[in-house]
């Protein structure tokens, strides 16, 4: 009996405390949804959100809907990652309270975070007429505006949204993001220095570098894209930045280690591989390109880059049935409609090749592998002059298109035209004094030349490339360097 009548106690005790919070917790007790309200904020406030979540839905059990619940309901459903779920809970909400200071900022930022730009826009605009000249308000229009391509009137709407607060820092930086969809560099560049001062981030600093990049100032490029690495380790486009940066100036080296950098910090990724893919095509190393665009599409099947790439780097690196089979799930992809031109060039249809690789040409006139193909394909038509403005060209495009040189010397060889490609030879073992093939080369125009006309220093240095490449592990003409030994031993004995 004793226990019966401690339970019933304890009972009645419990029931009065939860009736003391409720008193507290509510400002206008005929209005139990406050109170649900209450208790949800805080929840919400210390992080608990899915503690606040099961009190809203208590609360969405009661007869009358309420605004501030469903507004709760919403940015609740932000916080555990279920935007159209938020989208659902704010537009109830603003149906039944429009005019809430907030409801329609929040709804239009969730609408963005769904796709619904359209939609996104109007919310704003309604919230602007609510509560005009909030900050907020002008950043989510313009970030709309942005993703609908309508780049000059979010333009506006940055502008407005610094102009409410000028420490909106965010908002500038998206004006300058929107002056260099518009072309306009110089108002970027005014920006963006502004920010990289006042509000260094590896946002700021990384389009900065971006912007001098496309300015062509590539100093101050990786200046700035290696700073926004001091904010950021894991920044990826600024890696990529820097990575082509070096790839633009022909630094094999540094390339190849800013990729492996970027991939040791774990950042692998689609676009990791596909750059460095492209950047290894450059340089003309097709199969280590492909082993990287392997790497891509194993993290996104049918990305059109990456398959109409691997079409290139398979007839490149002689795979061409493989080749011929990957361009017709892209076809109209750049990539593809070259490697057909050079299936087209390598069934000796000529005419129709020359065609198709000017038209690519037009397309991408610094594309050094074009020209290269287009010498060529003059070559087997013996247009000499044509040959040798594409190879020249090839070389102008690309200083360190080696096979541009081994392939253009040879032509020269046969034409018994020993200095010219002597004189491209050299060229070439300047960027790179280790190149086996071309020190090969360069020793067989050199004994050719020596016939001509004997000169002991001539003999000295033709010696001097034969023993470097055996030094190498691979020297083609050892009868010739015998004979320029015994000459240069007859010069000496006389």
């Amino acid at each position: 009996m004793t226990n019966w009548l401690d339970n019933v106690l304890e009972k009645i005790k419990n029931l009065n405390h939860k009736i003391e919070n409720y008193k507290k917790e509510t400002v206008i007790q005929s209005l139990p949804a406050v109170a649900f309200v209450n208790r949800a904020k805080k929840m919400f406030e210390a992080g608990n959100y899915l503690e606040a979540k099961l009190i809203l839905d208590k609360a969405m059990e009661l007869p009358q809907k309420d605004a501030r619940v469903l507004k709760y309901q919403g940015m609740v459903e932000e916080k555990l990652g279920n935007p159209e779920k938020a989208v659902e809970y704010y537009q109830d909400s603003a149906e039944l309270n429009p005019n809430d200071k907030n409801i329609w900022q929040k709804l239009g930022f969730a609408l963005i975070a769904v796709n619904k730009f359209v939609e996104a826009e109007k919310s704003f605009e309604n919230s602007n007429k609510i509560n005009a000249s909030n900050t907020d308000t002008h950043t989510g229009w313009g970030m709309a505006l942005m993703k609908q391509h309508r780049y000059a009137e979010a333009r506006e709407k940055f502008i407005e949204a610094a102009r409410i607060n000028r420490y909106n820092f965010s908002t500038i930086f998206l004006a300058a993001v929107m002056d260099m969809r518009l072309n306009e560099l110089d108002k970027a560049e005014t920006r963006l220095a502004f920010l990289a001062n006042v509000s260094p981030n590896e946002s700021n600093t990384y389009e900065y570098a971006h912007l001098k990049f496309i300015k062509q100032d590539y100093e101050n490029a990786l200046f700035y894209a290696k700073k926004s690495l001091e904010y950021n380790p894991s920044m990826l486009p600024s890696y990529i930045l820097i990575a082509n940066t070096y790839t633009i100036n022909w630094d094999f080296e540094n390339t190849i280690k800013t990729f492996k950098q970027a991939e040791q910090k774990e950042l692998s990724s689609l676009p990791l591989y596909l750059e460095w893919a492209l950047a290894l095509e450059t340089f003309d190393c097709f199969e280590d390109a492909k082993q990287k665009l392997i790497k891509a599409q194993e993290l996104k099947q049918d990305e059109p880059d990456v398959i109409a790439n691997l079409a290139l780097c398979n007839f490149m690196t002689g795979d061409y049935d493989t080749a011929q089979n990957l361009t017709e799930q892209f076809p109209e992809h750049f990539a593809s409609r070259l490697t057909k031109a050079l299936l087209i060039y390598l069934s000796d249809n000529i005419d129709d090749a020359i065609s198709k690789l000017r038209e690519l040409s037009e397309e991408k006139r610094d594309f050094a592998l074009i020209d290269f193909y287009l010498a060529q394909c003059f070559q087997k038509q013996k247009n000499d002059t044509k040959v040798k403005d594409f190879y020249n060209s090839t070389i102008d495009k690309n200083p360190k298109y080696f096979r541009a040189y081994k392939e253009y010397a040879k032509y020269l060889f046969a034409q018994n035209n020993f200095a010219d490609a002597q004189r491209k030879l050299r060229k070439a073992h300047k960027l790179d004094e280790n190149n086996l093939e071309i020190l090969n080369l360069l020793f067989y125009s050199c004994y050719k030349l020596v016939k001509d006309n004997v000169c002991e220093y001539n003999i000295k240095e033709a010696l001097g490339f034969a023993e470097k490449a055996e030094n190498l592990g691979h020297f083609e003409y050892p009868e010739e360097k015998n004979e320029l030994t015994e000459l240069l031993k007859n010069i000496q004995d006389r």
